[in-house]
């Protein structure tokens, strides 16, 4: 199993992380639907962002526990998703300088309040495996950090864009989640390079 934890703690930890795949893809796809029946651009596109997240617990809950070399190609991959999506952060935050946003009331309400919600959850149910140094355990705990704290300060922030539609604060919550991104992207795969000059997962 885990290089990390006995066979009971990988076993739910596996558990763990199949659940919580299966949470993303149903919110992912609900919210992604529902957008389309609603014509709403920030539902869908909204939506559709979730794919990160159930590529990241996906791929941890397909290789964890099928042998070191499974592990640390997903790790590897997670750590890829996790710099590829601070880069599309920071593209996103271009964007918004070229074309602000529409707001849908509505919409951003509805997506604040899921993402909070899922956000949490996910904390509450990788918590016991926050100090974990196995890259795939690492990845998907500080993927979950990452949402915890952007998710929120995103969703407060646009559910107050409501009353007063300004770009900059949208603009400041994506730098904080590209800068965690990055920072989580950069951490996984360092520890990849310290296991291979012999340090311990």
């Amino acid at each position: 199993m885990s290089q990390t934890h006995d066979a009971h703690e990988a076993r739910i930890y596996q558990r763990t992380i199949i659940l919580i795949s299966a949470l993303v893809l149903s919110i992912g796809v609900s919210e992604t639907l529902y957008g389309l029946m609603l014509d709403s651009r920030f539902l869908v596109r909204d939506g559709l962002e979730w794919t990160y997240d159930v590529v990241i617990y996906a791929t941890a809950a397909a290789a964890f526990g099928r042998g070191l070399r499974a592990e640390r190609f997903a790790a590897f991959v997670l750590a890829l998703v996790l710099l590829g999506a601070g880069l599309v952060t920071i593209w996103q935050i271009w964007r918004t300088v070229v074309e602000p946003p529409e707001v849908e009331p509505f919409g951003i309400t509805l997506a604040g309040l899921l993402i909070i919600a899922e956000a949490w959850t996910l904390v509450a149910l990788l918590w016991r495996f926050r100090r974990s140094r196995h890259p795939v355990i690492e990845a998907t705990w500080l993927s979950s950090r990452n949402d915890a704290v952007t998710s929120t300060l995103y969703a407060l922030v646009m559910m107050a864009a409501r009353f007063t539609p300004m770009t900059w604060p949208q603009m400041a919550v994506d730098s904080i989640s590209a800068i965690l991104c990055l920072q989580a992207g950069g951490q996984v795969l360092r520890d990849l390079l310290r296991v291979d000059k012999g340090g311990k997962a």
